[in-house]
């Protein structure tokens, strides 16, 4: 049993490196930075009432959510924000581990005239989550995609031990590298982020999308999550045959997600 999932594990990974590889391209936008040099993009309908902020996973960019940002109905109804975490992309290479320093990084991003949607993906859900606890009268709306929560389940695995030694690390680029350096902290940093004070969000809808196939970040996180957040307004959403790259192998349904979520605010 436990060989099967190792296997599993590393196929969803080497597929997902693909599938990464063949939506990074450039996006044709203007590249903007924040005072601490946080790279991301803008699009969509400046006027509208709802601004999306996107926030990728470990390793990843602003680039992997491209598929939202040419959405048609996505592009007419609200503004799309994406960006490069710290350490990725245009953004200043350096490592944070703390989420809740990358977190507070994203904070001028956030209008003050919109409503707030951020959507995380992967690592990018908890700092989505840290970001609204630290700014919750400035966020109207979360989406957690295939989010990691469960400090117990994100302890690093065989493969960070052994890619956090020196001799593996020559080998790892500048991504792998960086997100490693964030794997080997993040169970110790969502135990900080489990101890946080998650009432203050109850009024705040919450939407958890998870592949139930998913080997990376078991979905057992988002059930972490949900035990967690109080109030009326969560939602967990499984999906059957999908696994923890739901995000670009159907982005569909995430998007009837976030639409679902921005009628139930009109």
């Amino acid at each position: 049993m436990r060989k099967h999932v190792v296997c599993a594990t590393i196929v969803s990974f080497l597929a997902g490196l693909s599938i990464k590889s063949s939506l990074a391209s450039e996006l044709e936008t203007k590249t903007h930075y924040t005072d601490e040099g946080i790279a991301y993009v803008e699009l969509g309908n400046s006027s509208s009432d709802y601004r999306l902020i996107f926030i990728h996973g470990s390793p990843g960019s602003k680039e992997g959510y491209q598929d939202y940002l040419a959405d048609p109905w996505l592009l007419e109804h609200t503004q799309l924000v994406s960006v490069d975490r710290m350490g990725y992309g245009q953004s200043p290479h350096r490592l944070e581990t703390k989420i809740s320093q990358q977190s507070k990084l994203l904070q001028p991003l956030l209008a003050s005239d919109k409503k707030n949607i951020v959507i995380g993906h992967s690592l990018g859900g908890p700092i989505a989550l840290s970001l609204a606890l630290q700014m919750p009268t400035s966020v109207s709306g979360l989406v957690f995609v295939a989010p990691a929560f469960d400090p117990e389940l994100e302890t690093p695995k065989w493969y960070n031990i052994l890619a956090d030694t020196w001799l593996i690390g020559l080998f790892l680029n500048q991504n792998w590298s960086m997100s490693n350096g964030e794997m080997m902290t993040l169970a110790d940093e969502l135990s900080l982020l489990s101890n946080q004070n998650w009432k203050t969000l109850e009024e705040v809808p919450v939407t958890l999308i998870h592949g139930e196939q998913d080997t990376i970040a078991d979905p057992a996180n988002s059930k972490f999550a949900m035990r967690h957040l109080s109030g009326q307004l969560k939602k967990w959403v499984k999906v059957e045959g999908e696994g923890h790259f739901i995000l670009w192998k159907n982005p569909a349904k995430i998007i009837a997600e976030i639409r679902q979520m921005i009628e139930i605010m009109r």
